[in-house]
């Protein structure tokens, strides 16, 4: 199946490390959905972004559930795209070099609405 014609997620996590369960729950399902072949992105916005920092996930860990920092591991090897809203991290005066993850692309409010657009599905935690 072509890339354009692929069902595609978006996963927007508004959470941060302060709820452990709704954000583990969040990456679960988008490694679900990279399994299936499905194309899973997450957006990080507002308190999400703390997520994107580099050694936060290694604090969240729910009950039962991998540790947030296994759970964003396998989206990254499975092929996820994360992305993070750019005047979340600002305000949280983050650097984009030196405390985000590598692999966090930051993207402003025409890129989110292009992600939006795009997906068949949109999902909210």
């Amino acid at each position: 199946m072509s890339e354009s014609k692929k069902e595609n997620i978006l996963y927007v996590v508004s959470k941060g490390t302060e709820a452990p369960e709704i954000v583990s729950l969040a990456f679960m399902h988008a490694v679900g959905a990279l399994t299936m072949e499905v194309a899973a992105k997450v957006v990080l916005m507002a308190q999400g972004v703390t997520l994107a920092q580099k050694g936060a996930a290694k604090q969240v860990h729910y009950g039962n559930l991998k540790p947030l920092e296994e759970l964003m591991a396998d989206f990254f090897s499975l092929g996820g795209k994360l992305y993070l809203c750019t005047p979340c991290y600002k305000n949280r005066c983050f650097d984009e070099k030196t405390d985000l993850l590598e692999q966090a692309e930051p993207i402003a409010a025409a890129t989110y609405t292009q992600l939006l657009l795009d997906a068949n599905a949109v999902v909210n935690y």
